[in-house]
């Protein structure tokens, strides 16, 4: 049984703000709520989706792995957050794998009964088109990230971004895992380190202190078409 606790994290999420009573009572008897510790492997790329995963408490990372085994991570989430929505809807593959990166409580809903309430139900099924936009717009800022900036750059608008007005930052994440989420390996995410203690950054293990906030941002160029955190999204565009 879920508890109306839980059930409140899930209508927090615009895709199920407006579902009814009944019908997240339909979504939730099919599923379950797991507790998993850290570094479990969730699923991996290539097997079918089974379920939309919720994320209500910790971590998630999602990374793809080459032939000869090297790993990149194409997004990290924390709560409360949905994940793997193209494959649960579609039935499709998964395109990534995920693990988690701190212990974390997961809710599983079923896919084929996710499906054919979307299918039947407009209410449902509008913000879930609205959730499917704002991933695509997601990955083509990161893309954009990608492609017109150095790796210094990434590494000084991640930092800013995540400190906002504060100028102090403690990393969700092992430095692995940052790495990898910019597109770097561990050698050259170090070296970004040291270019950005010349720009204002100060780097204490993973406790990242802003010590002159102009000089970083006139280096690093933040953009708010990369770098802004966009609200939900409505298909009206209201």
């Amino acid at each position: 049984m879920i508890k109306q606790d839980d059930l409140t994290l899930v209508r927090s999420l615009p895709m199920f703000a407006r579902v009814t009573p009944a019908q997240l009572d339909s979504l939730t008897r099919h599923g379950s709520l797991q507790r998993y510790p850290r570094g479990t492997l969730l699923f991996q790329e290539g097997e079918r989706a089974d379920f939309l995963m919720v994320l209500l408490e910790g971590g998630v990372e999602l990374f793809a792995r080459d032939q000869a085994g090297t790993e990149a991570v194409v997004e990290t989430l924390f709560p409360v957050d949905s994940f793997i929505l193209a494959a649960a809807l579609t039935g499709a593959p998964y395109l990534m794998s995920a693990r988690t990166l701190l212990p974390s409580r997961v809710l599983l809903l079923d896919a084929a009964t996710f499906r054919a309430t979307v299918a039947a139900d407009p209410d449902l099924s509008a913000p879930v088109m609205a959730e499917l936009a704002q991933y695509f717009r997601r990955l083509v800022r990161q893309i954009k990230d990608l492609k017109l900036r150095t790796g210094v750059q990434r590494l000084g608008c991640y930092v800013l971004g995540m400190a906002g007005p504060a100028d102090e930052v403690q990393l969700p994440f092992d430095k692995r895992t940052l790495a990898s989420r910019l597109g770097m390996t561990a050698e050259n995410l170090s070296r970004a380190f040291s270019t950005l203690r010349d720009h204002g950054l100060l780097v204490q293990g993973s406790r990242l202190l802003i010590l002159d906030r102009d000089k970083l941002t006139l280096f690093s160029r933040p953009d708010p078409l990369i770098d802004a955190q966009e609200g939900p999204l409505s298909l009206t565009g209201e």
